[in-house]
């Protein structure tokens, strides 16, 4: 069952987010097997005060997510994001599937 890596951060160094960390992280992303399907700087608060940007993954299992947050080659990306990021918060959670019907 596909999981989801959601992170929410303030890029606070936009030029070394897209120049070293965004093109370092998408080859080991694909050896993941993972699809990015929300990458935004700024989005709009509903409620409270999260950070400014937020990044959805989509990965073919939890182990997937684990693997690719414990990837050795990930990580000096993931320090050189904890520095050019503020208000990080990262999470997986499970793809979502209704209840079966109890008829």
């Amino acid at each position: 069952m596909a999981a989801y890596f959601i992170l929410t951060q303030t890029v606070t160094d936009q030029t070394a987010y897209s120049e070293d960390y965004v093109p370092g992280v998408l080859p080991i992303l694909a050896k993941h097997g993972a699809e990015i399907l929300v990458a935004a700087f700024e989005t709009q608060a509903l409620q409270g005060e999260p950070a400014d940007g937020v990044v959805i993954v989509r990965f073919p299992s939890e182990q997937a997510v684990r693997d690719f947050v414990n990837d050795p080659d990930y990580r000096p990306l993931k320090e050189l994001r904890l520095r050019i990021t503020t208000n990080a918060s990262a999470v997986l959670a499970p793809e979502f599937e209704w209840p079966e019907s109890q008829e």
